[in-house]
């Protein structure tokens, strides 16, 4: 038996008959999670990201509906526009990484499982 097994099963015998199984994160505490671990920087970058691109997002969008040359219209709204799909892309992004990580919790749930029907 590895070290592995020896810290799920200490776990086991310090749980509540499978209260830990049964409890689901809420949204926030998913969001606060991404935030943790060997990604955590990466997520960090991603949310300084977005919010850079949505200020710039606003300042074209203001941009836009005040210029009166067509040229400056296409070019502010065009800046607009790819601004708020590049913040579309990170929150997608963003997204798949809380999946991920609620797919790794299930299978860690899994593997506690098969470990206590093995006692």
């Amino acid at each position: 038996m590895n070290d592995l097994d020896k810290k799920i099963q200490a776990a086991l015998r310090g749980s509540t008959e499978g209260t830990t199984l049964i409890d689901e994160p809420n949204l926030a505490e998913e969001l606060v999670t991404a935030f943790r671990g060997r990604n955590s920087w990466t997520n960090l970058i991603a949310v300084f990201f977005s919010v850079g691109f949505l200020a710039v997002g606003i300042w074209s969008g203001f941009l836009f509906f005040g210029a009166e040359i067509v040229r400056e219209q296409l070019l502010w709204g065009g800046l607009c526009l790819f601004t708020l799909i590049f913040i579309s892309f990170m929150k997608v992004w963003f997204w798949m990484e809380m999946h991920s990580n609620r797919v790794l919790r299930e299978i860690k749930r899994v593997e506690l499982l098969l470990i206590s029907r093995e006692r």
